[in-house]
């Protein structure tokens, strides 16, 4: 993993090092030497079978520096209807771009020697999970205790700033609902540059706790995002994750979600569109521990240009957990002649009594449906992107907020040929 420099240092492990004497010590350099050992991916291991790492590899990445927060960048970042937006610049938090801390959320900052990371799944032979423990500055932490709600989302932003070296950071968002508490968390992921982000975030759900989850990627085209999403639920718990991408080189998500109590219900969702070469991958590990609990996964992307997505899920279903009732879904519409996508659904179960079943598509824009909207007059453009919106929409409306929903839409429809043609009013569709 180590890149080394002309005078044989490695500015990644310098970093690790410095942060090391002053916080977490033995966790980071565990991290450290698992990186090591793991290395680089290549397409060699399964689990970046489609995704081409050579650039990456072939970087020398440097620990981001500090910077401020751009106030025109934060303000198209802005989302309505939320409460509190807490700003992290290259996985540090800006106070005076920020709001009040809810009394629900604390810093990770001065608490790295008290909490325990990396509790809630085993990420240890991924080398990006592995360097986002090694290099963790700061984060946020929101607790909520038993019974209570957040009145408001929760706005996470972070801004990836630095000159043109190319430049790594990461950011742990830890959330932890109690008995019947609800909460409602959104993390936004943007900035320029030659840039390696791996964010991190981990969920832990009491009995009967409901958790809305919503990741948005908006880098730049040179930004290589290698995030995680894991989660624990107690029983009769539920947690409603998606992640979006409308940014970005490659973005890859490593999602785990354990259902460890009876009758937890777990969606994870995502929705992608492709622009020129960006590559989008997505693995996802739903395991079943416990009777009568449920899951949905659904995944689409939009693909035009070269771009690509590959989509590699497991349905786990433990000895035990009868009545399990999970469906698994990818669907991929291709844009051009040149765009590609790859599904693996798989299921692996040890019970009976169980109703699992996943599926996979991937076509190109409907000739009938073209044909019907052309027969009435819309012009070619339009129509395609009128479909392109009507695919997307499945997942885009299952957002938790109405005002995200509503921003999402106009990213998406900026970057579909043709949507220039389009009123507001599809955004409602």
């Amino acid at each position: 993993m180590c890149i080394k420099t002309l005078d044989n240092t490695c500015p990644l492990c310098d970093a690790i090092d410095s942060l090391a004497s002053q916080s977490m010590g033995e966790q980071r350099r565990a991290a450290c030497e698992r990186l090591n050992e793991l290395g680089w991916p290549t397409r060699k291991n399964d689990a970046f079978r489609y995704c081409n790492l050579k650039p990456l590899s072939e970087t020398s990445w440097h620990p981001a520096p500090s910077a401020s927060p751009d106030a025109a960048t934060l303000d198209a970042l802005n989302i309505a209807g939320t409460g509190a937006r807490l700003v992290f610049v290259n996985g540090r938090f800006d106070e005076t771009a920020s709001s009040t801390l809810p009394d629900q959320a604390r810093l990770l900052a001065p608490m790295l020697n008290e909490m325990e990371l990396d509790r809630v799944a085993d990420f240890t032979n991924d080398p990006f999970a592995q360097l986002a423990t090694a290099l963790v500055e700061d984060g946020v932490v929101i607790e909520v205790p038993d019974g209570q709600e957040l009145s408001e989302p929760i706005h996470i932003v972070h801004l990836s700033s630095g000159n043109d070296d190319p430049i790594a950071s990461t950011l742990r968002i830890v959330i932890r609902l109690g008995r019947n508490a609800k909460a409602c968390v959104l993390e936004t992921w943007a900035g320029d540059g030659p840039t390696l982000v791996t964010p991190m975030t981990e969920v832990e759900l009491g009995e009967g706790a409901h958790c809305d989850h919503a990741r948005l990627v908006e880098h730049g085209d040179d930004v290589w995002h290698m995030g995680a999403i894991a989660s624990k639920q107690a029983a009769d718990s539920t947690f409603e994750s998606v992640v979006l991408t409308v940014g970005g080189k490659t973005i890859r998500t490593l999602a785990h979600s354990s259902l460890d109590g009876e009758g937890a219900h777990a969606a994870v969702r995502g929705f992608g569109i492709g622009d020129d070469q960006r590559h989008m991958d997505s693995r996802l590990h739903v395991a079943h521990m416990a009777p009568n609990c449920t899951s949905r996964e659904i995944f689409k992307h939009l693909l035009p240009d070269h771009s690509t997505a590959a989509f590699t899920a497991r349905i786990y279903v433990n000895e035990g957990a009868h009545g399990t009732d999970a469906v698994q879904t990818s669907r991929n519409l291709l844009m051009s002649n040149t765009a590609k996508a790859w599904s693996r659904p798989e299921l692996e179960i040890y019970a009976d009594d169980v109703k699992c079943t996943h599926g996979a598509t991937t076509g190109e824009i409907d000739p009938g449906g073209l044909f019907y909207l052309r027969a009435r007059g819309v012009p070619e453009a339009t129509a395609r992107a009128l479909l392109a919106w009507a695919f997307a929409a499945e997942v885009i409306n299952e957002v938790p907020v109405a005002d995200l929903r509503t921003h999402l839409a106009r990213r998406i429809l900026a970057q579909l040929p043709g949507a220039e043609t389009l009123d507001e009013g599809v955004v409602s569709l």
